[in-house]
């Protein structure tokens, strides 16, 4: 199983940091995209034609907020739980899959 999310905390402190010039990294062959709490990707706070848009002259993560970098494949349930909850299920070692049938983005297989 690859990591999940990585905390700012963790990855601003890091060899890692070179993905705040970017937005994004890979690791392995993995994509991480930074997003902020709610699991909106800096590219989407950053995008006029984005939803998300935060306008001209403003911070697309204020300072003290979370700014993760998460797994790119993880991306839509992040968005669909937010990051406690993401971070909950990675702990308990949930798999994409099993995380997708739980918030609701993948049918439940039948038995």
């Amino acid at each position: 199983m690859n990591v999940v999310l990585i905390p700012e905390e963790v990855w601003m402190n890091s060899q890692l940091s070179i993905a705040r010039h970017y937005g994004r990294i890979t690791l392995n062959g993995n994509t991480y995209v930074i997003c902020n709490k709610n699991g909106v990707t800096i590219f989407e706070l950053s995008d006029p034609d984005s939803k998300y848009y935060v306008g001209d002259n403003n911070k697309a993560i204020e300072a003290g907020e979370p700014a993760d970098l998460v797994l790119e494949s993880w991306m839509p349930v992040y968005k669909k739980v937010g990051r406690d909850k993401l971070i909950e299920l990675a702990c308990n070692r949930v798999s994409l899959e099993e995380a997708k049938e739980l918030v609701g983005l993948r049918k439940k297989k039948k038995k």
